[in-house]
């Protein structure tokens, strides 16, 4: 999600494109949101087996962060995970070191859904494909071809000169610029995961002040821990955790552009209500490889108080998820 709300697609719309789809409920998911909500993914999955006397452990990742490697098996848990006491630099994971040609494709989806007393449960989904093709690396920005496809819908056809900007925070897309508050996206975002200690082993933990409402989220405060590394790889795995009271920015969006949120009655009608939000948490799980988002999860819950024009008053609860996953590497 670059810093546009891919909110709820419009049927009426034919040609789709980052900044002019047109909210209902939400912005895309997770953009490149959040992981495969709770298997291992594909990227991430590893096997063990039996050679002589030692252990071949295969992680199966896409072709940049794919690896075989042949060892006794407890330097390979020495190497991947847990028992590490060595300390690595931090950009040779979280920093992006893309070249001209390289591409990037990924698959993703987004769920919202409020359940109550007194209406039906409310269920909005989304998912489709972003490819990325490297066409520019300046001191400034990282440049792309990009094309997306929003599954029920035709497919947007190619963005040229789309950037990412060094900061890692900010998207230009079609000339426009602004601050990328997408819960996922292509590479490490520091508006959402912070600036990372400089040496980072397992069991490195910082916490992150959002300073703003993101995409199903609202400013507070987050716990960042590494749970796994694969220096052969430059590979690591991330949880955060957190907390935040306030509107999310697909709130923002659909408030800016009048489209009240719809719920249907138990008595089966059909009315505009506003979102009041309470306490909202998070917790998700990131696998990254050198600074590229392979793999990203993440669960938004909070309660919420839906308010009709005519004062009527619903309580529910309600939960957003994102699912990304780099579906092609050909780095």
């Amino acid at each position: 999600m670059r810093d546009v709300h891919l909110a709820w697609l419009d049927p009426s719309v034919d040609f789709i494109g980052r900044s002019s789809i047109p909210a209902d409920h939400s912005s895309r998911p997770i953009y490149r949101t959040s992981q495969s909500w709770r298997g291992e993914p594909r990227s991430a999955a590893g096997f063990l087996e039996p050679v002589g006397s030692q252990y071949s452990l295969e992680i199966v990742m896409p072709p940049r962060c794919r690896v075989v490697a042949t060892a006794a098996f407890f330097a390979s848990i020495f190497c991947l995970s847990s028992s590490s006491a060595y300390a690595d630099s931090t950009a040779a994971y979280l920093s992006p070191n893309l070249k001209v040609g390289e591409r990037l494709s990924d698959v993703f989806s987004k769920t919202v859904s409020i359940k109550g007393t007194g209406f039906n449960e409310k269920v909005d989904r989304i998912s489709g494909s972003a490819d990325d093709r490297v066409t520019g690396v300046t001191p400034e920005a990282f440049i792309f071809d990009e094309e997306d496809r929003y599954d029920g819908h035709p497919a947007s056809g190619v963005v040229h000169d789309v950037k990412t900007l060094q900061d890692g925070i900010t998207h230009c897309y079609k000339g426009k610029c602004a601050v990328d508050s997408e819960t996922s996206g292509m590479t490490f975002n520091p508006l959402l995961w912070g600036k990372a200690p400089d040496d980072i082993r397992v069991g490195t933990t910082w916490t992150v002040t959002i300073p703003r409402p993101w995409e199903i989220g609202p400013a507070g405060t987050e716990q960042v821990q590494v749970v796994r590394v694969d220096p052969l790889n430059d590979v690591i795995t991330l949880t955060r955790n957190g907390s935040g009271s306030g509107p999310s920015s697909d709130d923002q969006y659909r408030q800016q552009n009048g489209e009240p949120m719809q719920i249907t009655t138990t008595a089966g009608k059909t009315i505009d209500v506003s979102v009041i939000p309470g306490k909202t948490t998070w917790r998700g799980y990131t696998t990254i490889c050198k600074g590229v988002i392979v793999s990203d999860e993440i669960m938004v819950q909070r309660h919420v108080t839906l308010v009709s024009k005519g004062g009527d008053k619903f309580e529910g609860e309600q939960r957003s998820y994102t699912l990304l996953n780099l579906s092609q590497d050909t780095i």
